[in-house]
């Protein structure tokens, strides 16, 4: 499974596949790689916030639902 960057500490980049598996690796010295892996771990999280966004949309609507 291909790891993916979730975290960067320190200059140390935290690795994830989607059975989550971790795993951890030096931040590359190379400034586009660096912001490339700045990008992903942004896109993953503005894509979390989406999905607790619906997800707390799901649950007003059923309680709507349930008050009728």
């Amino acid at each position: 499974m291909p790891l993916f960057p979730y975290a960067v500490e320190g200059m140390t980049v935290r690795l994830e596949c989607a059975n989550r598996h971790h795993a951890t690796a030096p931040l590359p010295e190379d400034g586009a790689a660096r912001r490339r892996i700045d990008a992903w771990i942004a896109r993953r999280g503005a894509q979390m916030h989406a999905q607790h966004e619906r997800w707390g949309t799901d649950e007003k609507e059923q309680e709507d639902e349930d008050g009728d």
